[in-house]
């Protein structure tokens, strides 16, 4: 791996900026409920008032919660550059596809405009830059952002 010359966040850091970053747009999201948190992306009335579409964004946030909690955890108590390595991969590969959902639904000229609005690109900045900081683990080797092993 390359020895990476910038000043980018190590794994801790990186971990916790993500847990920062979803779990409380996540509980946000929850505590002001469904409608009120997905009608400014002009879901339709019918939508919103479908139990199952309330169900799967219930599902969505919770487990966006969950998933945040669970990095910045990882991220606090992970040792060994190895596993610190293999955990940023699988967020990267994990991120990448939820980067390709948000920006497939998004308002954009890459997107389905299924949500509305410029406030539909949030999510896809968001998620690009928790893409990016994951790749940076993935790819870079910065030593003294590896933990020393126990």
């Amino acid at each position: 791996m390359p020895s990476c010359p910038h000043r980018l966040p190590g794994f801790k850091t990186t971990c916790l900026i993500v847990c920062g970053l979803e779990a409380p747009l996540a509980a946000s999201i929850l505590l002001r409920g469904v409608r009120s948190s997905m009608a400014p992306f002009g879901v339709p009335d019918a939508v919103l008032d479908a139990p199952h579409y309330q169900d799967a964004i219930l599902w969505v946030y919770t487990h966006m919660l969950v998933l945040g909690l669970v990095i910045g955890l990882v991220g606090l108590y992970a040792e060994g550059e190895r596993l610190q390595r293999n955990f940023a991969r699988l967020m990267l590969a994990a991120h990448l596809v939820y980067f390709w959902l948000d920006l497939r639904a998004s308002d954009s000229a890459l997107g389905t405009g299924l949500y509305h609005g410029p406030g539909s690109l949030a999510p896809v900045v968001i998620c690009l830059v928790i893409t990016l900081l994951f790749a940076h683990l993935a790819l870079c080797r910065r030593p003294a952002d590896i933990l020393p092993r126990a």
